[in-house]
Order: C-alpha cells, then structure tokens, then sequence
C-alpha cells in the first residue's frame, strides 16, 4: 500500500500513534530523585515513572562516601558534610502529589520535570486531533484526482 497513493489510514495510524505517546506523558504519575544543596535548589534531577507501584516520598541524609566510587563529583557534601537526597512522588501533570509541597525543593523539582512533559503532551494530542480532521477530509483515494 502506497502512502503516496491511499494516505488516509498513513496518517490516521499516526494520529493514533501521537494521541497515544501524548496522554502517557500527560497521565502516567512520576518519581522525581533528586539532591538538595546548602541553599535548597534541587540538582542531579533524575525521573521514574510509577507504574502502579505503590511508592513512598523518602528524604535520605547520607554520607559523601557512599557516592565515592560512581559519581566522584559529588563533592563532600554541604556544610555539614552530608548529601541529602529526595525521592518525591510528583503525581501527574495536572496535579500534585500527596507530599509536593511539603518536601524541599519539591515543588522546583517537579516543575523541572513535569514542564517539558506537558507543552509536548499537548502538544502531541493537538497534532493527533489535526491528523484526525485531515484524515476525514483526505479523499478515498489519491491517484483518482490525479488521473482527473
């Protein structure tokens, strides 16, 4: 089957294809990890996705050492010495999750990740919804316009 010659099922799979992508990244929840520094911005932001798992927000104040040996840009740590880490469960694009506002940084942290999923969630379902309107307008079959 040529797309050239019968477009219409071409773009209403791809249609399906972007109205599918674009609501996963709008409401598949996510997990943000991250690390606070001294002054409490959020760095290293790191992204799960949580699939059903029931998922704890945990805050780990933890030793430079332990990141020795993988990541030796870590430093040595704040002003006391030691890294704190956030995993934080930010919900979904359109809401927030249980602990959000209540965690350092978490509010930052999940903008940062969540921003970027929502213009392209968008739009990905405003291109799907066009690909769909021009499916519909598109004729049967091309060659017969160009025979004419």
């Amino acid at each position: 089957m040529n797309p050239l010659r019968n477009p219409r099922p071409w773009v209403r799979l791809l249609s399906v294809a972007a109205l599918g992508f674009g609501l996963w990244l709008l409401l598949v929840p996510r997990i943000v990890m991250y690390y606070v520094d001294d002054g409490g911005a959020p760095y290293e932001v790191d992204v799960k996705y949580a699939w059903g798992k029931g998922t704890s927000d945990q805050t780990m104040i933890l030793p430079p050492e332990f990141f020795a040996e993988t990541d030796p840009e870590m430093g040595s740590g704040g002003t006391d010495g030691l890294i704190t880490s956030v995993r934080l469960n930010c919900g979904l694009v359109f809401t927030a999750g249980d602990n959000e506002a209540d965690t350092t940084s978490g509010p930052a942290a999940c903008s940062e990740v969540e921003t970027p999923r929502l213009i392209g969630g968008i739009g990905l379902v405003v291109l799907s919804v066009a690909g769909f309107v021009v499916a519909r307008r598109l004729g049967r079959r091309v060659d017969s316009v160009l025979e004419t």
